[in-house]
Parts: C-alpha cells; structure tokens; sequence
C-alpha cells in the first residue's frame, strides 16, 4: 500500500469511528456499528475488531431497513450477546455504493427493548446517506455485493 493509500484508508477508518460514536449519541443505543464488505484486508480487519463488529457480522442482511425484533416488547428474547450485555433491539441500514450495490451495513444495537420511530428511520437513512457520501468521496471498492448472511 502506498502512503497516500494508506492516509486514505486511515482517513476513512476515522470517519467511520466518528460516525459510530455521532449515531449511538444521536439514537442513545448500545452501539452504532458501521460494518463493510470490504476488498482491502486492512479496512476489513479494522471493521470487524469488536465484539459489536462481529456480533453485526451474523446478521442477515437485505435490501431495506430492518428491525429486529419488529415490535418493542420488554418480554422479547435477547438476539444475542455482546461483551456484558444482552442485545434486545436492532436496525439494520444496507449502505449501497454508486451502483446502488449493497457494500455493508449500519446496525444499531442495543440492550433494552425500544420503539424505532418513523422520526428515527428517516435519522437512520441520513446517517446511511452519510457514510455513503463518505464512502463514495473516498473511492472506497468492497467485494462482491452479498445480501443474506
């Protein structure tokens, strides 16, 4: 990797920090967690370092926001486990490049139970329009486009 190459991908890696911290503030969940299909064996390293980041990993992913469990109740099962607490709530964004192809996902989680509001999916597509614009900017290129898991 070249030094310019290699400023970039810091640069982008620090992008994607700031707006994971900006999305748990602004939605007051768990974690914001920004997760890429990346080609570059240094970016998908650093994307997938925390247990936040892998936990995401396992989740299905589609076309659209999903929310899971769909409607927030206290009684709902954990969706599993992270560090020291439970995951009981989850959105998941798809990112798309400029093709429109899906290249990743911001998820939110957290360890309670809670409404998503249609107030909080159109915060949730602007945090996606977001890294997108991010992602486009820096010529960021991800492996082939997946969805499902």
């Amino acid at each position: 990797m070249t030094v310019a190459g290699r400023v970039e991908h810091e640069d982008l890696v620090q992008t994607i920090a700031r707006i994971e911290r900006l999305g748990k503030g602004l939605f007051g969940v768990t974690a914001c967690v920004v997760q890429l299909h990346a080609a570059d064996e240094m970016l998908a390293e650093t994307a997938f370092a925390s247990s936040a980041h892998r936990f995401c990993a396992d989740l299905p992913l589609g076309e659209v926001l999903q929310l899971m469990p769909e409607k927030a109740s206290p009684f709902s099962p954990a969706l599993g486990k992270v560090d020291n607490f439970e995951v009981r709530f989850c959105a998941l964004q798809p990112l798309r490049d400029r093709a429109g192809n899906v290249v990743g996902r911001v998820v939110l989680i957290h360890e309670r139970s809670r409404a998503f509001t249609s107030g909080d999916g159109h915060w949730m597509a602007d945090l996606a329009a977001l890294i997108e614009r991010e992602l486009h900017f820096s010529g960021f290129s991800a492996d082939a486009p997946r969805t499902g898991s």
